[in-house]
């Protein structure tokens, strides 16, 4: 299992193309930074996913490590509540729960373990949360503060790719891709080691509130 603060990188670093197996390479996205005429397509892209202030939906997460030559997958469902910040309830192979905020994270193992992780303590953890919190919030400015951001659209088919801007964000994170359609179907993230994952969204539900206990957690 990854640690705290590199698995919410990989989750930001990451979060949501379309479902597909094995792991998409579009080198293409690279070739296309955006300019200021660039981010209010962005903006609209992101617009379905901010409509709601809740979603609900399945996630599938494949991590491949380059020195085992191995796959390993975990599988659950999710959270994304635009105002708060993201809740991942992984179900297999080991249960746990997740929840990223612009502020922190908080996760918490089967047996009620809780480990907690402040963004003002952690440069890398605060620029990936303030990442997700762009995305999701629909501010494309906030996310060009943190990262050089590029934009491709091809047909229904959208990708965004970033990089960050700190040495010190790279160290951990190389490359973040997201891709979709009509709502963000793919994040693929390649960490510091050059190792690739991917998460996979599927069935999103949107909803108008969180359980208490999901906000609980978010609002840590």
């Amino acid at each position: 299992m990854p640690s705290p603060l590199k698995f919410a990188a990989a989750l930001f670093c990451a979060c949501m193309l379309l479902a597909t197996s094995g792991f998409a390479a579009d080198g293409e996205i690279w070739k296309h930074p955006v300019k200021d005429t660039s981010s209010t397509a962005i903006d609209s892209t992101f617009a379905p996913m901010t409509a709601h202030k809740v979603v609900r939906g399945d996630f599938k997460q494949t991590k491949f490590i380059a020195q085992l030559n191995r796959e390993f997958v975990s599988v659950g469902n999710f959270v994304i509540a635009n105002e708060k910040g993201i809740l991942w309830n992984t179900e297999k192979p080991f249960a746990s729960q997740l929840a990223i905020s612009e502020t922190g994270m908080v996760q918490q193992n089967a047996n009620g373990t809780r480990s907690e992780i402040n963004a003002k303590d952690n440069v890398v953890f605060a620029q990936i949360a303030k990442a997700i919190h762009s995305i999701f919030s629909g501010s494309t400015a906030k996310l060009q503060a943190g990262f050089h951001v590029f934009f491709n659209r091809q047909g229904k088919t959208w990708t965004v790719g970033l990089v960050p801007r700190e040495s010190s964000v790279k160290k951990t994170i190389q490359s973040i891709e997201l891709t979709g359609s009509t709502w963000l179907e793919q994040i693929k993230l390649v960490d510091g080691s050059g190792s690739p994952l991917l998460y996979e969204l599927s069935n999103p539900k949107p909803s108008s509130e969180l359980t208490a206990k999901e906000k609980a957690l978010l609002e840590k």
